[in-house]
């Protein structure tokens, strides 16, 4: 768990000048990045590191959510 709070802190430091539908690392804004995120920003400094971050993230919560009913990182 904390090992996420750290790699969602790092998603947000690394993209705070990116242009994004919405700020911060909830479930939906890291899934809007991954899909969108690179039409505006993957020239950006950092960028292919945010998508590992992101996908990375998304993939601990896919994996935690099997067989549980709670939206822990959201």
């Amino acid at each position: 768990m904390q090992e996420l709070l750290n790699l969602r802190t790092q998603f947000e430091e690394t993209t705070e000048d990116f242009k994004l539908e919405q700020y911060g690392s909830d479930i939906n804004s890291l899934k809007w990045f991954v899909e969108n995120g690179h039409k505006s920003n993957s020239l950006r400094n950092g960028y292919q590191k945010a998508l590992e971050i992101a996908e990375a993230i998304i993939t601990e919560y896919e994996n935690g959510r099997r067989g549980t009913k709670e939206d822990a990182y959201s």
